[in-house]
């Protein structure tokens, strides 16, 4: 209950700042063009709160899914005479068409200027050493091995693993692609060309550098066995406080899931454990039973140690200008992943079951805020941008169906007869209602799956 209650709050401050920053733009570029704002709401329904301030009504209300800013125009408006120069339909086209694109242009600033934070701030992540390669794959046939670093995919640069990720995908629709490696040990370059042809794209079910065979050289993590529990009894076989978990059932760890899951399993299934453990700088090896660790559902206590070559870490860190800059690349990444993403949705290259949802959001809002600030800001720049694109599609409900009215205007001399204005909102409306249920619909059936 509780974490659902976490989750809605943290969903809800994330739409909140997004629709408050694009509403802000609309707003700012209204009042810059001197068209006078009746109304700035965030949300939508009962206001909970309001205040006027210079002629405009600031407003929060009780639905926080979405807000608004309403503008004095005299085609929904009574607009006295001594206020005709503040409507907006009396603006030119092009200063109309400004207004109408400062919501996603704002959602685009503020991406860049989180972006330019987390860079002051300092990044930290893992070269892209390659730590496996799946049998009979891709990579294995073109004698990718091992150890060996990932530095470009065609021209561009691949400092980790995430760039590689959003290359490979924004490349998808390529014929192939030329991946430049470096043997870590030998400092000798390859040159590997990938055929993209032969590869199923999804990027939603598996990640690409799976489908190519390549699998991440991931940190150990051993476990520090910090606490006893009272109720676990002990023996030669058992653990001792100060004891550090390097294997279990022979495997290396790189995952606290697998580890948890894997004592669970066993102690359901009442099976042994093999452990191997490092006490006081000696290697020992333990067989015992999962009662010597869980008890009553509760897990000894224990603190995970991540372990990795220290000339694979890379920290990202940047003076102001640098950061600005590099946020504005990164943004512009994030834009081309995104846009490809839709063209290969609208193509059909992109199955539509992939589309997302709020609580799919939600969920991603909640986990990075969780994980810590730096993660948050890093979604919040994702969904900025993602909100930035989509109110650019040309449908008559979203800023881009704004601008496809203002582009026919431009081009017939008059705006679209009401008539027809109204045919293609509503027409936009009902497109966008079969999105949203599709996207509640893939919610809920990856809730239920999960």
């Amino acid at each position: 209950m509780l974490n659902m209650i976490w989750n809605i709050a943290v969903f809800v401050l994330t739409f909140s700042i997004l629709v408050t920053v694009h509403e802000l733009g609309h707003f700012c570029a209204a009042r810059f063009y001197g068209v006078k704002v009746n109304r700035f709401s965030i949300g939508f329904g009962k206001s909970i709160f309001k205040c006027s301030i210079y002629d405009t009504e600031f407003v929060i209300a009780l639905v926080p899914f979405g807000g608004y800013i309403k503008m004095l125009d005299e085609r929904t408006d009574h607009v006295p005479v001594n206020l005709i120069n503040k409507a907006f339909n009396r603006k030119s086209i092009w200063q109309r068409t400004v207004i109408v694109l400062a919501g996603s242009l704002a959602n685009l600033i503020l991406a860049v200027f989180l972006y330019s934070i987390v860079f002051i701030k300092g990044t930290i992540s893992f070269l892209p050493v390659i730590g496996k390669v799946v049998e009979e794959s891709i990579a294995e046939k073109l004698n990718i091995q091992p150890g060996m670093e990932i530095k470009k995919i065609d021209n561009i640069e691949t400092p980790d693993w995430n760039i590689i990720r959003t290359a490979l995908i924004s490349k998808m629709k390529n014929n192939s692609i030329i991946l430049t490696l470096v043997n870590t040990d030998k400092n000798i370059t390859y040159k590997k060309e990938i055929n993209l042809k032969t590869i199923n794209f999804d990027v939603h079910v598996k990640d690409p550098l799976i489908l190519l065979g390549i699998i991440p050289l991931y940190p150990k993590i051993n476990f520090i066995v910090t606490k006893i529990n009272n109720g676990i009894k002990t023996n030669a076989n058992s653990l001792k406080q100060g004891d550090i978990i390097t294997k279990l059932n022979n495997q290396l760890l790189f995952n606290t899931q697998y580890f948890l899951d894997t004592i669970k399993i066993s102690s359901n299934n009442n099976k042994d454990l093999q452990l191997e453990i490092n006490r006081n700088n000696r290697t020992i090896k333990l067989k015992t039973k999962s009662d010597k660790i869980v008890h009553n559902n509760s897990i000894l206590f224990l603190t995970p140690k991540i372990i990795y070559p220290k000339n694979y870490i890379l920290v990202q860190k940047y003076n102001v200008f640098n950061a600005f800059s590099k946020a504005i690349i990164k943004t512009w990444q994030i834009i081309k992943l995104i846009t490809c993403s839709i063209f290969s949705l609208i193509s059909g290259n992109l199955q539509i079951n992939h589309l997302n949802g709020p609580i799919a959001i939600a969920k991603g809002a909640s986990l990075s805020a969780k994980a810590g600030i730096i993660y948050y800001l890093l979604f919040l720049c994702l969904i900025s941008i993602n909100l930035s694109i989509f109110n650019l599609f040309p449908l008559p409900m979203l800023d881009g169906g704004h601008l496809l009215f203002l582009l026919l205007e431009k081009i017939q001399g008059k705006p679209l007869a009401d008539q027809i204005q109204n045919i293609l909102s509503w027409v936009g409306f009902s497109i966008l209602m079969i999105l949203i249920i599709f996207a509640l619909s893939n919610d809920f059936s990856n809730f239920m799956r999960n």
